[in-house]
C-alpha cells in the first residue's frame, strides 16, 4: 500500500507541474503579444505600406561595396556625358553595360556618340554570353573586345569606339553619391523593386581619336547604377538627368505600364551641393511640347519638354541637341529607345540627357 500511495503521490505531482508550466507559458505569451502591440501602436512610425517600413530600417546600399555586380535578374551601369576638345569641338556620349540573369545569362553593351560638328549620331552594341566581368571587391570591370568599363568608389575608366571614333576617358566623382527612392530602393509595383544610386557630377579627362587625329578632351558625366529582380519589359518611361546651374543635379523618372499606359511611378531626386531631397509626382510638372517622328519606326518621341519644380523655383525648357537619336537595340536587348543630350534654358542653364522608351506610338507622351 505504501508503494501504491507513493506512486500515486508522485504521479499527481507530475500532473500539477505540467499544469503550472502550461499556465506560465500562456501568461508569458499573452505578455509578449501585449508588449508587441503596445510597441507597434506607440513607437513604430506609420508607413504607407510594409515595404517602406522595411526600407527605412535597413541599410540598403553600401558604397563602394555595391559598385560591384550583384546576383540580380537585371543590372546596369550607365554613363552619359559632354565632351569638349582643346580645339573647341563638342561631343556627347552614352555608354551602358547590362547584366541579364534570367532564363539566359548574358552581358550587353550599348554606346552612342553625337558629333555636333557634323550632326552625326553614331551607335554600336555588343552581346556576350555569360558574365565576362572581372571579379573585384568593391569594383566593376567589364571588357568586350577593346571596349572597357571599370570603376570603384567614383574613380572610373571608359574605353570604346564606334566606326572611326574612339574614346579613352577617366572620370572622377566630384561629390558624394545620390541615393534615390526610399534608402536606395524604388518600388515599381508588379514589375518588381530596384536598387538605384547615381554619381551625378563626374569630371572627365581623356582623349578622343577620329581617324588618325587625337585630341585631349574634358567634360562632365552622369553615372547611374541600378539593379534588382524587376521586369523592364513591363514598362515604358521618360527619364531625365539634368546638371543645372547653382550646383543643382536633378533626376526625374516617369514609369508607366507598357500595356495600359497607366502611371506606375513618377518620382525624382533633387540634389544641391550634396543636400538630397526625394521628389514625388506632386512636386514637379513635366510637359511635352514638341515631337520628332522616327522615319524608321514611326514612333513619336517628345524632344522638347517644360519641367517645373515650383518649390525650388525651377522652370526650364529642355530641347534635344540632335533629334535623330533613336537607338535600335533589337539585336541585343530586343527594344528601341531614344537617348540623347538636351540643352537647358529658363530659370537655370546647364547640361542634360534624356532617355525615352515607348516601343510604339501608343505609349508616347504625345499620343
Amino acid at each position: 500500500m505504501r508503494k501504491t500511495r507513493k506512486t500515486h503521490t508522485i504521479f499527481s505531482g507530475y500532473h500539477f507541474s505540467n499544469r503550472r508550466l502550461i499556465l506560465l507559458v500562456f501568461i508569458a505569451t499573452i505578455g509578449i503579444c501585449v508588449t508587441w502591440i503596445f510597441y507597434e501602436v506607440f513607437f513604430t512610425k506609420t508607413s504607407d505600406n510594409w515595404f517602406e517600413s522595411i526600407a527605412r530600417n535597413s541599410s540598403l546600399i553600401t558604397l563602394p561595396k555595391d559598385d560591384a555586380p550583384h546576383h540580380a535578374e537585371m543590372e546596369w551601369w550607365y554613363y552619359n556625358g559632354y565632351l569638349s576638345t582643346e580645339s573647341g569641338k563638342k561631343y556627347s556620349f552614352h555608354y551602358t553595360v547590362f547584366l541579364i540573369n534570367n532564363v539566359a545569362h548574358h552581358m550587353v553593351s550599348h554606346a552612342s556618340i553625337n558629333d555636333y560638328q557634323t550632326g552625326r549620331h553614331y551607335t554600336a552594341q555588343q552581346r556576350t554570353a555569360g558574365n565576362p566581368s572581372t571579379s573585384k571587391e568593391n569594383a566593376f570591370e567589364f571588357t568586350q573586345g577593346d571596349w572597357l568599363m571599370a570603376g570603384s568608389n567614383g574613380a572610373d575608366q571608359l574605353k570604346f569606339n564606334i566606326e572611326n571614333i574612339s574614346l579613352n576617358l577617366d572620370l572622377i566623382s566630384t561629390q558624394p553619391p545620390t541615393i534615390h527612392g526610399e534608402n536606395g530602393v524604388i518600388s515599381i509595383k508588379d514589375a518588381g523593386d530596384s536598387y538605384y544610386y547615381s554619381r551625378s557630377r563626374m569630371k572627365i579627362s581623356g582623349s578622343l581619336k577620329i581617324g588618325n587625329t587625337v585630341e585631349n578632351v574634358t567634360g562632365i558625366s552622369w553615372f547611374d547604377h541600378q539593379w534588382g529582380n524587376f521586369s523592364v519589359g513591363r514598362l515604358t518611361w521618360d527619364w531625365f538627368s539634368l546638371q543645372l546651374s547653382d550646383s543643382i543635379d536633378l533626376m526625374i523618372y516617369q514609369l508607366r505600364d507598357k500595356k495600359t499606359n497607366e502611371k506606375i511611378l513618377y518620382m525624382g531626386t533633387f540634389n544641391q551641393n550634396g543636400n538630397v531631397e526625394a521628389l514625388s509626382a506632386k512636386d514637379f510638372n513635366v510637359t511635352p511640347r514638341k515631337g520628332w517622328a522616327s522615319k524608321k519606326t514611326n514612333i513619336v518621341y517628345p524632344t522638347e519638354w517644360d519641367i517645373e519644380i515650383p518649390s525650388k523655383n525651377i522652370r526650364v525648357t529642355i530641347k534635344s541637341r540632335n533629334e535623330s537619336n533613336e537607338f535600335d537595340a533589337k539585336l541585343t536587348t530586343y527594344n528601341i529607345y531614344w537617348e540623347g543630350a538636351v540643352s537647358v534654358q529658363g530659370t537655370h542653364t546647364g547640361f542634360g540627357f534624356m532617355e525615352l522608351y515607348y516601343m510604339d506610338g501608343k505609349n508616347s507622351e504625345l499620343r
